[in-house]
């Protein structure tokens, strides 16, 4: 039998528009000469509500602090593509709509940098008569995401970059820019917290040589070859994919693991994001950039995420260049488990609770000098540590 749906009564607050007044009160100007004459001002007196919230307003939402669907009203669609606070959603019939975020809405979801991202699967209102027929409309609910991308901005809010993927595709170059393994490492992590599958990507195999090494990430990962860290990453059973816009290598490889998902690409500014899905899907004609020689750093051309279809089936969604990818609600007892090489080894620590740090009796520390864990991973596990 389906669930019955359970409604309730929410009181939701607006922030004031102007949260400081045109002019302080004077009460002293009330003052007339002749005491007769002095005005009552308890009569005129404007009282104000404390803090930023002076404004309530009493709404219908589900078990999910959700506004209640109206489904003769409004109509669903999945956000495609953010710019400020016009969104672009496209409707179940393929149609392109410019909407607005209600702001009710905006002040439930308040927490969040922002309160819809690409991929969303939303509810929105319709009001072309405001804009002489053009379709705009207003977004009133945000469905439930499955999946997220998410990474902790500047001022440690939850910033989604992409919601409802599939799977995430790390793309890194293995020079210019160099390969930085701790990177993909959080990336991977990134992908595991929000449920989607990784994927990773190492463009640029074109220049491949044999002394060719890494990024240092930490002074104890100084000097490892690209070809041993690429290997690494296979034997602990990642998909990898070595691929090439310039000769077209693993583009065919490329475009099956693409197929008929949806699939967020993640990278620093100058690995080549753009110059791979202009090969998987021609005539999109994305903006590339050379990357500077002097600091080996790409220059951004990917400015927002932005949902593309393909025709052989599935989505990509092209995002911005992110040198720094903090990582959003990974708890220190959770992190071991998105290590995929330390969990047979974890019922062996002697403590419970053990950090896999220094304690004694740790069974992962064990499995290090052993080498069954390269200690390039453990020493990658325990900045991570030291960060969330």
């Amino acid at each position: 039998m389906a669930k019955k749906r359970t409604t309730r009564k929410a009181r939701v607050g607006f922030r004031q528009n102007r949260q400081v007044r045109r002019r302080s009160d004077e009460w002293t100007r009330q003052y007339r000469a002749e005491e007769e004459q002095l005005e009552d001002t308890e009569l005129s007196e404007s009282v104000r509500a404390k803090g930023a919230l002076s404004r309530k307003r009493t709404i219908l939402v589900d078990e999910n602090d959700a506004p209640i669907v109206d489904e003769l009203h409004w109509r669903r669609g999945r956000v495609t593509k953010v710019h400020g606070r016009v969104c672009f959603v496209n409707d179940d019939e393929h149609r392109a709509w410019e909407c607005t975020v209600r702001r009710v809405l905006r002040t439930l979801l308040i927490e969040s940098r922002a309160p819809v991202a690409v991929g969303d699967r939303v509810w929105f209102s319709m009001h072309p008569e405001l804009s002489d027929g053009h379709p705009v409309g207003v977004i009133e609910r945000v469905e439930e995401r499955i999946t997220r991308l998410s990474r902790r901005d500047r001022r440690k809010r939850e910033h989604t970059i992409v919601a409802n993927a599939n799977q995430l595709l790390a793309v890194v170059s293995i020079a210019q820019p160099r390969l930085r393994p701790h990177l993909v490492d959080r990336y991977i992590v990134a992908a595991l917290k929000g449920e989607l599958h990784p994927v990773l990507c190492f463009n640029k195999i074109d220049l491949l040589r044999e002394d060719l090494v890494t990024e240092d990430d930490d002074d104890r990962q100084t000097g490892l070859r690209v070809q041993d860290v690429i290997a690494e990453f296979r034997d602990l059973g990642y998909e990898c994919l070595p691929t090439s816009a310039v000769t077209g290598e693993g583009i065919d490889e490329l475009q099956a693991v693409l197929k008929d998902r949806v699939t967020v690409l993640a990278g620093q500014s100058g690995v080549g994001k753009s110059s791979l899905i202009n090969l998987v899907q021609p005539g999109l004609n994305l903006v590339t950039r050379d990357v500077s020689e002097e600091n080996e750093k790409g220059r951004h051309t990917t400015t927002l995420a932005e949902l593309l279809p393909l025709d052989s089936g599935g989505y990509v969604v092209d995002t911005p260049g992110i040198r720094a990818f903090d990582l959003w609600s990974v708890e220190p007892g959770e992190l071991e488990a998105y290590f995929v090489e330390f969990v047979p080894h974890i019922p062996n620590c002697h403590f419970g609770d053990c950090s896999h740090r220094r304690e004694d009796g740790c069974a992962v520390i064990a499995a290090v000098e052993k080498g069954e864990i390269t200690e390039r991973r453990y020493y990658s596990y325990l900045k991570m540590f030291d960060e969330v």
